[in-house]
């Protein structure tokens, strides 16, 4: 019979004081294995999980039913209950909500073995849980167990991921995995995934992967996706993927892709109506919180070529009400003043505005327009753009050669192109930016919220420049 195993890495749980030791003593004659007769406990896990499910949990210790071979303590009798309202809570019920009984009595594994510590593995590693058959899940770690710390190691939202992972193996068990799943990071599973230099965690996302024990083969990637849209949720997820390079991006979209597919082909199930479900639990009963959505930031909407434009005019009423920094007005002041006051009054340029118009998510165009008698002039700059999806820092690099445009043509001309180089140019070449909605002003209560953004100096706020936006 074939026992699917999760493991995460040593080095993933340095946030928990205890050592393998500490784990691992236990007074036994807390414990009484040798009495079985029924207390509170007892009764709770029977009218909530053997008669309705006709599940059965067995927390006593009983050395043979895990590994004898390693060293693994008993269950603290008081964490059991917490542990196994999560489970009913967080994976039973909303199971049950969406698929219905019949699914729950048809593949729900029939009995839960629990034991207090992890079980250690050679390689470094330990075992979380392990699913044999689909019938009998073990869970370990059970001691550990915080129910007021929802989001870290040893909180509810950690527990459950494991048991969502074990669950997705049952179901897999019964209707496999696409082919075409595997196939989408076939060439970079490996088998060796505890390995701290070739496996960071950094390494596994950049290749499309959503943990590290993710790669060690494809059965465990889908479990590992599965376990995380539905447990750490969507916005973590989104945040996730937005944070990975392009080509990641794109591959962890398409396994969630076909993770959606798979619940709904195989057994039925509106896949994102279970997410909400346990998400909605998970916030209701344990006071979960969704992380900041960095999708609706200013810097993922540039990274996903959602912007068009970002127009400074400076006589825009807007600056009045909300303000414009010093500096910047400064600088824009002084290279108006250059280019206006070059040529005889009747032949005198009068740069009007700026708009920066975003070509791709990693090319920028700024564009200065300029009067001319009662003609407007376009002048235009390239530059390419790089974006740090987590800190939204963003870095301006001059584009050479200028373009063959006709408005490129104009910006390389004597009227321009010395101011450009002595004001523009370095203001926006010579620092670094963090993107951001600006103004201040407009709260995220504000009907404008979003409809504004720009980008001000890092460690420096006071200097920004802002405007309204246009989206592709």
């Amino acid at each position: 019979m074939k026992k699917i195993l999760l493991y995460i890495s040593i080095a993933l749980l340095i946030f928990s004081s205890c050592t393998k030791e500490e784990n691992l003593e236990v007074d036994m004659n807390k414990y009484n294995t040798d009495q079985n007769v029924q207390n509170d406990l007892d009764r709770w896990l029977s009218n909530n999980l053997t008669v309705p499910y006709n599940m059965d949990v067995i927390y006593r210790f009983n050395r043979n039913l895990t590994d004898v071979s390693k060293d693994i303590s008993p269950a603290d009798i008081n964490k059991v209950q917490p542990v196994m309202e999560a489970v009913l809570n967080l994976y039973l019920k909303p199971y049950e909500k969406v698929a219905g009984k019949a699914f729950i009595k048809k593949f729900c594994p029939k009995q839960y073995v629990l034991y207090g510590s992890v079980s250690y593995n050679s390689n470094g590693s330990v075992t979380l849980a392990t699913a044999e058959g689909g019938r009998t899940v073990v869970l370990y770690d059970v001691n550990n167990f915080n129910v007021a710390d929802v989001e870290g190691e040893a909180g509810v939202r950690r527990k459950v991921r494991t048991i969502h992972h074990e669950f997705t193996h049952i179901l897999n068990q019964n209707v496999i995995i696409p082919p075409e799943f595997a196939a989408v990071t076939q060439a970079d599973y490996y088998s060796d995934w505890t390995n701290n230099t070739d496996n960071t965690a950094e390494i596994a996302k950049s290749l499309g992967f959503i943990s590290r024990y993710s790669r060690s083969v494809y059965t465990e990637d889908f479990a590992e996706m599965v376990a995380h849209l539905l447990v750490p949720g969507q916005v973590w997820f989104d945040n996730y993927v937005i944070s990975a390079p392009l080509s990641a991006q794109k591959k962890l979209r398409r396994k969630e892709e076909l993770v959606v597919q798979y619940f709904q082909d195989a057994f039925g199930i509106n896949f994102r109506t279970l997410q909400a479900e346990i998400q909605s639990q998970l916030k209701n009963i344990y006071g979960a919180q969704d992380p900041a959505d960095l999708t609706q930031t200013f810097q993922a909407w540039l990274m996903g070529n959602k912007v068009n434009t970002l127009a400074y005019v400076p006589t825009a009423a807007h600056y009045t009400t909300y303000g414009i920094s010093t500096t910047f007005n400064t600088m824009w002041t002084n290279f108006k003043n250059a280019v206006n006051t070059q040529n005889p009054s009747g032949n005198r340029r009068n740069p009007q505005n700026m708009l920066l118009t975003f070509t791709s998510d990693t090319t920028m165009t700024l564009r200065i327009n300029s009067t001319q008698f009662a003609d407007v002039v376009a002048t235009d700059y390239d530059f390419r753009m790089k974006i740090d999806p987590v800190t939204a820092e963003v870095v301006f690099t001059k584009v050479l050669p200028e373009g063959t445009t006709a408005a490129h043509t104009t910006g390389k001309g004597v009227q321009f192109q010395p101011y450009f180089e002595q004001y523009l140019l370095p203001y926006f070449t010579n620092r670094v930016f963090v993107a951001s909605w600006l103004p201040a002003g407009i709260t995220n209560t504000n009907p404008l919220y979003r409809t504004y953004a720009g980008f001000y100096e890092k460690g420096t706020a006071a200097n920004y420049f802002y405007g309204p936006i246009v989206l592709k």
